[in-house]
């Protein structure tokens, strides 16, 4: 069998070794994916090994080893990979047009709703992705590069959005993504509950973030 390399459940490393070019090797690579998403999502990151990665992929050390160094490097390409997934199901529901052309209101209540649905499916495992990307500098990195997607599309929206009475949008768009990315990492992640159990129901917490947000892009300052 195959020894476990000294950092492979650190944070150093934290490189996918190769992509799969075959069918086989896929299927091997997306079980390893699949295995640690269920596994760091039951156990956390701390309590979940590579060796346990592998036995639940049904994979060797070895075979585990030819695609990623570490425990670090898995968790790097799942972040990678809801990363891609929260874009793609953006592009899916909203075109360009309805950024610019939707009700405002309407354009904000449908991309909340959307949130909230995504964040329902695998709660354990968005949860340690969001905490290990505030300690990981690999997966800090992809976090900025999220954060910075969000800030331009909200700065998109405002400037093309009929009725904002913001005199600085850039900044306005700024205190409007902070605002989502602690909807997300703090409420969706740790109060709303498995299955929307939590302190508010969904409808209450999308209406409520909804009027906020619209109150402080459209109230007049005398």
């Amino acid at each position: 069998m195959a020894t476990k390399p000294p950092e492979s459940e650190g944070h150093s490393g934290g490189v996918a070794r190769a992509q799969p070019q075959q069918t086989r090797s896929q299927e091997t690579y997306t079980a390893i994916l699949e295995a640690a998403a269920t596994l760091l999502g039951e156990r956390g990151y701390e309590q979940t090994t590579t060796h346990q990665i592998a036995a639940s992929a049904n994979v060797s050390v070895g075979a585990l080893y030819r695609y990623f160094d570490s425990k670090q490097a898995i968790l790097r390409e799942l972040y990678a990979a809801q990363i891609t997934g929260l874009r793609h199901r953006a592009l899916e529901e909203f075109s360009l047009t309805d950024l610019v052309s939707k009700d405002l209101p309407q354009l904000l209540r449908e991309t909340l709703t959307l949130v909230f649905r995504i964040y329902a499916e695998r709660p354990g495992l968005r949860r340690v992705l969001a905490e290990q990307s505030r300690k990981i500098p690999e997966l800090a990195e992809l976090r900025r590069s999220l954060e910075v997607e969000v800030y331009q599309g909200v700065r998109q929206i405002l400037q093309a959005a009929p009725n904002v009475t913001l005199n600085d949008r850039e900044v306005g768009a700024y205190l409007i993504s902070l605002f989502i990315e602690s909807l997300m990492d703090d409420y969706l992640l740790y109060h709303r509950g498995e299955g929307g159990g939590g302190l508010f129901d969904d409808a209450r917490v999308i209406d409520a973030a909804s009027e906020l947000v619209l109150r402080f892009v459209m109230a007049r300052v005398e």
